[in-house]
């Protein structure tokens, strides 16, 4: 980092806009940073202040768009006041800030005329959602329809640890964020989930893949198992010698359908997957990828990232490292070589306990405590709930 505070400068975006950021915390720099790949260029992210923004606008030429942080301003409105004189009208103002009253939202885009206010904590979501879209027209909106969000997770290659995150992404997020949340596992032979969660699981799944007009607003009370209050799993136990005529159509409808009935929907991905099922992927907001810290894993995994993001049209990806501490697992630091950039989260070897969860037929979050704690990055990721603020923070029901 040099003497100005500058994280990032990189070339000019087409059409020669160009965005710069002044934000307070190295948290909201790296969702920036992520948020804003799909762009190439042209983004310069700075840790400051809004008043340095304006001291920067007096002496240089004006970006196409400025996102500035007022979390630390005294007086929010007066220091955009002051910002509004030194920057002409037609560069779109971004605001970030900790104020999470609707008051607040209103006064800064309806009074004051800043082209989108985003409250803190900020995630590659939030950025790529709000930000993103208004500074892209051209990026797809496949992801943003209302409904709920979808999440798919993938295991980088077998054991890695991909169904015990699905499962316990989906248990944090309908216990912390009190969200509906739908487990669907697509592993229609073989698949875990079930018996982690000590389900018996039926032929409806099956049914709704091959047959998209199967799957109706009666597909769930046939289908879906009661795992909690607000989790319900969906999933399959085909035999091997089975081969189903999963469509491409019945796994859209299915996933929208499991869009208008819940607040999450976590979908355990098989690998190698089927391309028929490469639609669920393109409906995901977020793509988990799990990973082991070995050469083969690394690999595979940086090659489903390079995968989703060309099939979504951004990167929507979260790498996590499972059981990062293990004996004979690479460094941390060629971890980042092979992935060219740190994981997102790193997960700890939890040992016997993990075994003993799944032998129990009981979630491992509930059986292992240092897992629901290694999770909460990725749950406050996918929910935006501010770490500070717990089950009381207001939740987002609607995704777009």
């Amino acid at each position: 980092m040099s003497g100005s505070g500058e994280i990032s400068a990189l070339g000019q975006m087409e059409g020669g806009r160009q965005v710069l950021a002044f934000v307070g915390d190295a948290d909201s720099v790296e969702a920036l940073r992520v948020g804003l790949q799909a762009l190439g260029g042209g983004v310069d992210l700075r840790r400051g202040t809004i008043r340095q923004a304006i001291r920067y606008l007096e002496k240089e030429t004006p970006p196409r768009a400025i996102v500035v942080d007022v979390s630390d301003a005294e007086n929010a409105q007066s220091a955009l006041d002051d910002l509004a004189r030194v920057c002409p009208p037609d560069v779109q103002v971004f605001v970030v800030g900790d104020n999470h009253d609707i008051n607040f939202y209103r006064l800064l885009v309806d009074d004051v005329g800043v082209t989108e206010y985003l409250p803190k904590p900020l995630t590659r979501d939030s950025v790529q959602r709000q930000l993103l879209n208004r500074l892209s027209p051209i990026q797809s909106d496949t992801a943003s329809a209302r409904g709920g969000q979808v999440i798919s997770v993938f295991g980088a290659r077998g054991g890695v640890g991909a169904t015990t995150i699905a499962c316990g992404l989906a248990m944090e997020l309908s216990n912390i964020a009190k969200g509906h949340v739908a487990l669907l596992d697509l592993h229609l032979q073989g698949g875990a989930m079930s018996i982690m969660l000590n389900g018996s699981p039926g032929s409806g799944l099956r049914m709704a893949l091959e047959d998209a007009e199967r799957a109706d607003a009666l597909f769930l009370e046939r289908t879906a198992l009661t795992i909690g209050p607000r989790l319900q799993m969906i999933a399959a136990d085909e035999p091997y010698d089975a081969e189903p005529h999963v469509t491409a159509a019945g796994v859209s409808r299915l996933v929208s359908l499991l869009q208008r009935k819940f607040n999450y929907v976590i979908i355990d991905m098989p690998v190698p997957l089927p391309m028929v099922m490469s639609p669920a992927v393109a409906l995901s907001r977020h793509v988990v990828i799990v990973m082991g810290p070995d050469v083969v894993s690394l690999r595979s995994g940086k090659a489903l990232r390079s995968w989703a993001t060309g099939l979504t049209g951004t990167n929507r990806t979260i790498s996590v490292i499972n059981r990062g501490d293990s004996k004979g697992s690479i460094s941390a630091q060629l971890v980042e070589k092979a992935l060219g950039a740190k994981p997102d989260i790193v997960i700890p070897n939890a040992g016997r306990k993990m075994i003993e969860a799944v032998n129990l037929g009981v979630p491992a979050v509930q059986h292992v405590p240092v897992l629901k704690r290694h999770l909460m990055p990725l749950v406050r990721e996918i929910s935006g709930l501010a770490p500070s603020r717990g089950n009381s923070v207001l939740r987002r029901f609607f995704r777009g």
